[in-house]
């Protein structure tokens, strides 16, 4: 993760977005494990609701779930009916609206330079400093417990009969030492101990003393160590959530409550008896001035705040029953698990305002005929990219939810399952790749039939063929860039960019791909030229904007660089020195991520728009009283 330089890596931004998900999620699932503590008696049923706080951040989020709720105006820009410039491109004309070149995006205008990088190093090094400073304390415990002496005999008795009266085939070990304040069950796996307090043993008649062993061997019996594990990487990770410490506090309170359930009624034991063995352990905390209490510990009256509510609970108390459910149940625990919330932008229908006329005109000033324009019914979604197959015999549109094939006989056909993320066309036109969704790649030829179909190491973010179509690049999100063949998908060649690669381009010779670079965490963007044969890094052209799109112009010479703001830029090439630029349009930057050969980004800048004061001249009106 580049934090100090402000680019960081493809993965690290997934990573990133990925935990953000969670979070959220983690919020909503906090907020019902609120109103099942208000409304549910049963420990059991809270403890399992907490526990789906820590399990959710720590939960790989597998399943997208769209959630069109952000701002209309964070979406693409809207087509306006003002023209200020009409660009040429080789295949169709472009026209750029006035108000997308004058104002940045909602984005621009609401991020402040910087923030982002800063949270990203404020979070790891929290979550670094929480970390060390934890690992610290489980290491000088560790020490502890080593020198612990083991229990006397009539102990490791009485806690051999409660555990095989609990249904305990293996129990923990029984140690005693000094400088804690309570019994408790410490460590994971084989390696977990019952700690006694030296001291408390003197204080504590038999019978109490075999409450308190209960008490740990039924945490021992519920697996609550391993429940310390997760929430001890939950809240290392996720320092800043406050999410994660009532979750932990709810988990700990319920864990509690079934831990004295099962002393109560599972072993039969003497509610007064059992309540004064807690009384007496928090009476002799009380005495210690700094009672040890290391992370992962399930101590049985470390937290005095809920003895009162522990105590009342003993004359109600019923034996804790396993969770059951039925298969809904579980389903939608998984999916709630599983699920990654993915924000998008709303995008109502347009009110049918009708733009005003434009006329394209070619380089030479010839006027171009735009292709034929498709009617969409009002109730058609909105397209965030479009482009064309050499010939116009397909276009292909993506939308939120699809990629569809539309021919030039009217019919249409979804790209599916899934919705791929990029397309290109093989030269020619006869054949169409595509990336993603997730990690697919697939070939389809010129009526939408699958021809081949393999998978990448991360999700597929681009691909592009080479100008003599015998191979086809693909870029994943971790920054892998493999040469495939065309016809198989079989890997040829493999090699790694680092950053937040965007998207790729050959050149006309087929000997250099250009990599766009810049993702929405970065303050600036750049293009990396590499050479195919050789797999290594030719050159870097540095843009002043986080980069979506590249192109090359015909003869190789000049580099067209998109940025994600509308921002384009002309190098030339290999100097790499700025020739021109200009704020057009971002769907041009949109058009070609998706597709690079859709020719969007203009291979030449077009001219400088007239100052406003040509347009609409000044007229001075006098009033007279």
């Amino acid at each position: 993760m580049g934090i100090c330089s402000g680019r960081p890596g493809g993965a690290a931004v997934v990573v990133v977005d990925a935990m953000l998900g969670n979070a959220a999620v983690a919020i909503v699932l906090a907020l019902v494990a609120l109103v099942i503590g208000r409304v549910c008696r049963s420990p059991s049923v809270r403890h399992a609701a907490w526990l789906l706080v820590p399990l959710k951040l720590l939960t790989p989020p597998l399943v997208p779930v769209p959630l069109p709720v952000l701002p209309t105006a964070w979406g693409a820009p809207a087509e306006a009916p003002t023209i200020r410039a009409v660009i040429a491109a080789p295949t169709h004309a472009v026209a750029v609206p006035a108000e997308a070149a004058d104002a940045p995006g909602s984005w621009e205008r609401l991020r402040p330079h910087g923030t982002a990088e800063w949270g990203i190093a404020v979070w790891v090094t929290g979550a670094l400093t929480w970390f060390a400073w934890q690992g610290r304390r489980v290491l000088r415990f560790r020490r502890r417990v080593l020198r612990a002496c083991a229990a006397p005999p009539e102990i490791a008795a009485a806690a051999a009969r409660v555990a095989t009266a609990l249904g305990i085939a293996r129990p923990p070990a029984v140690k005693t030492t000094t400088g804690i304040g309570s019994p408790m069950l410490w460590g994971w796996g084989r390696g977990a101990v019952v700690l006694f307090p030296r001291e408390l043993l003197a204080r504590l008649s038999a019978d109490a003393r075999d409450t308190l062993l209960a008490h740990e061997l039924a945490h021992y019996l519920r697996r609550d160590h391993w429940v310390r594990v997760l929430e001890f990487v939950a809240s290392g990770l996720y320092w800043w959530h406050p999410a994660v410490w009532f979750a932990r506090r709810g988990t700990e309170a319920a864990e509690e409550e079934c831990c004295d359930a099962w002393v109560v009624c599972g072993l039969a034991a003497s509610p007064r008896r059992y309540a004064e063995a807690l009384l007496a352990t928090v009476d002799f905390e009380a005495e210690l001035r700094r009672p040890c209490l290391p992370p992962g510990a399930c101590a049985a009256g470390h937290d005095a705040r809920l003895l009162r509510r522990r105590l009342a609970a003993l004359l109600h108390a019923e034996r804790p029953s396993r969770l059951r459910g039925g298969v809904g149940v579980w389903a939608v625990v998984a999916a709630a698990l599983l699920a990654r919330p993915v924000l998008l932008a709303a995008r109502p229908e347009s009110p049918g305002a009708v733009p005003a006329p434009s006329v394209a005109t070619a380089p030479g000033g010839a006027p171009l005929t735009p292709p034929p324009a498709h009617k969409k019914s009002p109730a058609e979604p909105r397209a965030w990219a479009m482009t064309a197959a050499p010939g116009g015999a397909v276009t292909v549109l993506a939308r939120d939810s699809e990629v569809l094939l539309r021919f030039a006989d009217g019919s249409s056909r979804v790209l599916g399952p899934g919705r791929p993320l990029a397309v290109a066309f093989a030269p020619g036109g006869q054949r169409l790749a595509s990336a993603g969704p997730g990690p697919l790649v697939r070939v389809w030829d010129e009526r939408g039939n699958l021809v081949a179909t393999e998978r990448t190491t991360t999700a597929a973010r681009s691909v592009a063929y080479t100008p003599d179509g015998a191979a086809l690049l693909v870029l994943d999100a971790a920054g892998e860039i493999t040469l495939r063949d065309p016809r198989t998908l079989a890997v040829v060649a493999e090699w790694y960019v680092a950053g937040a690669a965007n998207s790729c381009c050959v050149a006309p010779d087929g000997k250099t791909v250009a990599v766009s670079f810049g993702s929405w965490l970065a303050e600036d963007g750049w293009v990396e030229l590499w050479s195919v044969a050789e797999r290594r890094k030719v050159a870097t052209v540095r843009a002043a904007a986080p980069v979506g799109a590249v192109r090359f112009s015909r003869d190789g010479r000049a580099l067209v660089v998109g940025c994600w703001s509308g921002r384009i830029e002309w190098h030339a090439l290999p100097s790499g020195t700025l020739v021109a630029e200009r704020q057009l349009c971002k769907d041009l930057v949109a058009n070609t991520v998706f597709s690079p050969d859709a020719a969007a980004l203009p291979l030449e800048p077009p001219p400088e728009p007239p100052p406003i004061s040509d347009l609409v001249p000044f007229t001075g009106i006098s009033r007279e009283r």
